[in-house]
């Protein structure tokens, strides 16, 4: 079995592991830079120079336009939803690498842009610009690692580049809280710029990480570069010994389902969406459920009414807005903690497991947040006491839902596309992200606005709802390479129970391809 020679590649001077360690780290890069995006913009929201230059405030701090702020924070996912179809055409025809580049260009523009603003319009356009760097980020680095790791441990290598999710969400919380207290900066533009500005380090780290880490072997050898694949499977599954029996599985595997795998005429995102022409791959199945799955996470799960509605949980409890902003710092933090239990559990348990307990779980705590809100309302006396017990929910649904839910929408995507779309498939799932948070941040502050504490409850019996919904529709993928995967949905019933049949037996004949017609060579 022979390797391309690739010994002026900069990850050859690595060992196996740690180059796995190094592409985690720059996968993580990306997504920090995600998560910071998303938490600056809280931070900047709360500082009276940036609310009365953008024209939705007096010069205290005082809102007085909510929609203008609203609009603020929600173009970004407009920008994102835009950005997010280009991406996967892009990723797909010219490879991961070169479109971390051309995140990181987005990306970069965006921050600058964001940081100049000097009024409403020229935030709002460099919003947009910022939505569709980090949608980019978001349908390119999931789906490159997942397609770097290896099968056992493909969800908790994703789970750890998502601890910086949470790590730069909470950064720019603390950042913009510890900003609040110098009396000159805290009340001046430099605040908001310079929080702007912080999301230039994880970018560059990024460029810097894409000059020293190899492509995905699996795109390499859809565009007929099978030896440069070879050597990156052979350093990363066999440390250089080419012989590694788990080297020649995954190789064989991917070059021979390639071979039986037949493009489907639909190329284009309307016929992937209504899965027209798409025969026994059955994109349509596949796109329904990486949209779906994102949409009923950032919508449906309620995390949306949680981070928006925590500060009145936290005033209710008593808290002063000193104290309001350093447990909402907190709160997000804990993210972190949990976003590691689930890189601990997610393909041990598996996907469909995790979903199971955290909608249970989830279910509980909204049902109490909302009655303990209601209790507050309806004994005044004793409202601190209440709002005290539902603040401290609040943070265990941030740690169960980041060890639950937060993960699969995002590691699903990433391994139930044939390779040859699987970045334009990942689109679908970031547009599913870009709906649903954009559509949350607009929609539950008009449902806690009519029905109060009652959104909590309409949450909390979505959530068992999609117990139900997860066992008859999403069929497990943890363990399974990504070949195999194609294999789950090769059934023409959408119901679980019948893809594991057809998956058994496209198994037998995959087997049979490998024994009969193939060696490895190159």
């Amino acid at each position: 079995m022979l390797a391309q020679n690739s010994s002026g590649k900069l990850w050859q001077r690595l060992s196996g592991p740690r180059l796995m360690t190094l592409i985690t780290a720059v996968s993580a890069c990306a997504i920090a830079y995600e998560g910071m995006s998303q938490g600056v913009i809280g931070a900047v929201n709360s500082t009276p120079e940036f609310i009365h230059r953008m024209g939705y405030g007096d010069r205290d701090g005082t809102v007085t336009d909510p929609t203008k702020q609203g609009g603020i924070a929600s173009i970004y996912y407009a920008g994102s939803l835009l950005g997010a179809f280009w991406a996967g055409q892009f990723a797909d025809r010219y490879g991961r690498i070169k479109g971390l580049w051309m995140a990181s260009f987005w990306c970069m523009a965006g921050v600058i842009l964001q940081a100049s603003a000097t009024n409403l319009a020229f935030i709002l356009c460099a919003r947009i610009i910022a939505g569709v760097g980090v949608a980019f980020l978001i349908v390119i680095a999931p789906l490159w690692t997942a397609e770097l790791s290896p099968a056992a441990h493909r969800g908790r290598v994703i789970c750890l580049t998502f601890l910086a999710n949470f790590s730069g969400i909470a950064f720019e919380a603390w950042l913009g809280y510890g900003l609040s207290f110098t009396k000159d900066i805290g009340h001046g533009q430099f605040r908001w710029r310079f929080l702007f500005a912080t999301q230039t380090i994880p970018i560059v780290l990024l460029v810097l990480g894409t000059l020293v880490i190899p492509e995905s072997p699996r795109w390499l050898v859809r565009k007929g570069r099978a030896g440069e694949a070879l050597a990156i499977i052979t350093k990363l599954r066999g440390n250089d010994d080419s012989e590694h029996p788990d080297v020649i599985e995954e190789y064989k595997e991917i070059i021979a389902v390639l071979e039986m795998e037949q493009e489907s005429s639909s190329s284009n995102y309307f016929k992937m969406f209504f899965g027209i022409g798409s025969g026994d791959i059955h994109l349509g199945r596949r796109i329904q459920l990486a949209f779906w799955l994102q949409v009923l996470m950032q919508y449906g799960t309620g995390i949306a009414a949680v981070v928006i509605y925590s500060g009145t949980i936290f005033r209710t409890a008593g808290f002063d807005a000193e104290k309001a902003g350093w447990m909402t710092a907190l709160c997000l933090s804990l993210g972190i903690v949990g976003t590691a239990i689930n890189a601990a559990l997610v393909d041990r348990l598996g996907r469909r497991i995790t979903v199971y307990w955290g909608s249970a779980a989830l279910s509980v705590i909204l049902f109490i947040i909302g009655g303990m809100q209601r209790a507050a309302y309806n004994n005044p006396d004793s409202a601190q006491a209440y709002g005290t017990a539902a603040a401290a929910f609040v943070f265990i649904y941030v740690l169960v839902f980041s060890a639950s839910w937060l993960m699969i929408p995002f590691i699903y995507p990433t391994e139930i596309f044939p390779t040859w779309m699987r970045a334009k498939g990942n689109a679908f799932g970031v547009a599913g992200w870009a709906i649903g948070y954009g559509g949350g941040s607009l929609l539950v502050p008009v449902m806690f606005s009519g029905i109060s504490e009652k959104t909590f409850y309409v949450f909390g019996a979505a959530m068992l709802a999609y117990i139900p919904l997860t066992y008859v529709f999403v069929p497990e993928t943890a363990g399974r390479s990504l070949e195999q995967i194609d294999f789950l949905f090769a059934s023409k019933s959408p119901f679980t129970w019948k893809e594991e049949e057809e998956f058994e037996k496209r198994m037998e004949v995959l087997q049979q391809h490998l024994g009969t017609e193939h060696k490895l060579a190159v």
